[in-house]
């Protein structure tokens, strides 16, 4: 079984996480999501209290395959703050496993988290491109793929971000049939993700 992790704060994007974590177990994902706060109960963007599964410090990159992060403010900017996550990221990393991000934060927390070194190209919420560091190439696509890093836009892209990483970590026909099964399957935006697999 593939075993994802999904770091949350105060503030982190409803929808993204809903998205994100609801696609990968109707792949039969096991998904932790884990609060980067001093407790397990967080409030989202909009104000939806979530108890987490469990606290950051207690979890470890070996434990999983990938992570993924939600987007939102302020909770990208906890994430990005978070030495822990910054050394279950560079395990993550460093062993060659599946990561990403959405909306804010493939800047607000993978720089900071140092998860950019190495990526060439990647998409964020519009509004923040111009944070995007000079060495990387930002891209209007939905979703992004360069090596092992996935990056989405936001909120409208997060049903697509949810299946890409389905793809990655499992298999692109298993993403097919969960995009068929949430009649998304001929949605412009699964395609053309679809494409990069």
């Amino acid at each position: 079984m593939v075993k994802v992790l999904v770091p949350v704060a105060d503030g982190t994007e409803d929808i993204e996480l809903s998205c994100m974590t609801d696609i990968m177990r109707r792949a039969d994902f096991h998904v932790t999501v884990t609060s980067v706060m001093e407790t397990p109960t967080v409030r989202l963007s909009r104000g939806l209290v979530l108890t987490a599964d469990s606290l950051i410090k207690n979890e470890s990159a070996e434990a999983y395959d990938g992570v993924f992060l939600p987007g939102g403010l302020p909770g990208a900017d906890y994430l990005g703050q978070n030495e822990h996550l910054k050394k279950i990221l560079g395990d993550i990393r460093g062993t060659g496993k599946w990561y990403g991000a959405i909306c804010a934060s493939p800047v607000v927390s993978f720089l900071p988290l140092g998860a950019l070194e190495g990526v060439k190209t990647i998409t964020c919420y519009p509004g923040l491109k111009d944070k995007v560091p000079s060495h990387v190439k930002w891209s209007s696509d939905p979703v992004v793929r360069c090596g092992k890093c996935l990056t989405s836009m936001g909120p409208g892209t997060a049903i697509a971000f949810g299946l890409s990483i389905v793809a990655a970590l499992a298999t692109k026909e298993l993403a097919e049939k969960v995009a068929k099964d949430l009649l998304v399957d001929d949605s412009p935006v699964v395609t053309q993700m679809f494409s990069k697999f």
